[in-house]
């Protein structure tokens, strides 16, 4: 097992569907809220759009799962982190996930 899943994450999907303005939505649904396990991988400071920008990457370890895909989002103490590629089964047994997010970049999306 992957050690202590102590920190409460929220799981959430783009809302399908097209706004008043006939644009795509830009909301967010809730899935489900698992037990996680939340780890800071990297921080760093980017110049883009004329003003100093903060990301950080970070590893989510959760409880297996066949429905999250790449397009999802998980949310760990009121801030989004967007997962930036599909969720990994690290050992191959269908025990645990893992989802490399990036928060602050592209504020969950």
């Amino acid at each position: 097992m992957a050690g202590p899943m102590r920190e409460r994450v929220k799981l959430q999907r783009p809302a399908t569907g097209i706004d008043a303005r006939g644009q795509a939505s830009d909301e967010w649904v809730d899935v489900i809220t698992v037990w996680g396990r939340v780890e800071p991988i990297r921080g760093r400071e980017y110049f883009a759009a004329s003003q100093v920008q903060a990301a950080a990457d970070v590893r989510i370890t959760i409880r297996y799962r066949t429905d999250i895909d790449a397009t999802w989002r998980a949310v760990h103490r009121d801030v989004p982190h967007a997962l930036v590629s599909p969720p990994i089964d690290p050992n191959a047994r269908k025990e645990t996930l893992e989802l490399m997010c990036t928060t602050g970049a592209r504020d969950g999306r």
